[in-house]
């Protein structure tokens, strides 16, 4: 009866190695839109923050979270610079090796000289990428990500742009893989989406 029992007992262990078993997959992102091939950007040459010239190939080695705005915005650029700032301060604190980029495009070249964009993103957080150019040199990001960008004259100097707010999450090799549409900005849920986004890009 013992010699059945051993015999029983090795028998199951074996079979509960050799049965398959549920992979361990990250689940997917609860709000931000992950596309089924990634988008590489076009080339670029454009001005940051510094003065100095910015380039495609800047964004790579490392995931970024990109936005297009401008400094004279009066709502939705602080709201959601503010909402990644608080996003980035969640992942230096839960994964600080993986903490992304942050890259500001300003859509308003002609008022948003690179000391108005330093001075701008200083107030959510200094570590942000700011650039810009001429909009002939824009035009190849604009269009390739389909951002909207339209000038509404309000008399004499004085005008408004209308632009949508998408985040765009671009992986290490500066490719689009994921976007955060205009009302899904939340610290809390950007910060865990972008580390499922990660993880499914084969950044775990």
């Amino acid at each position: 009866m013992l010699r059945i029992l051993v015999v029983g007992l090795v028998l199951l262990v074996a079979a509960m190695f050799w049965l398959p078993r549920p992979s361990l997959v990250t689940p997917p992102p609860a709000v931000a839109t992950l596309l089924p091939d990634s988008l590489a950007l076009p080339a670029v040459h454009l001005t940051d923050k510094a003065k100095q010239p910015f380039a495609r190939e800047d964004l790579q080695g490392t995931f970024t979270l990109m936005f297009f705005g401008f400094t004279n915005c009066p709502d939705i650029c602080p709201l959601t610079l503010s909402v990644l700032a608080d996003s980035i301060a969640l992942l230096e604190e839960r994964a600080p090796g993986k903490v992304p980029a942050v890259l500001f495009v300003s859509v308003d070249p002609s008022r948003d000289s690179a000391e108005k964009i330093d001075a701008y993103l200083a107030n959510f957080n200094s570590s942000f990428q700011g650039v810009t150019g001429p909009e002939a040199a824009l035009a190849p990001w604009i269009e390739t990500l389909g951002v909207t960008v339209h000038r509404v004259d309000l008399g004499g100097e004085h005008y408004n742009v209308i632009h949508n707010g998408t985040v765009f999450v671009l992986n290490p090799d500066a490719e689009l893989v994921a976007v955060f549409g205009g009302t899904s900005h939340d610290a809390e849920t950007i910060a865990t989406d972008f580390l499922r986004i990660a993880a499914r890009s084969g950044t775990p």
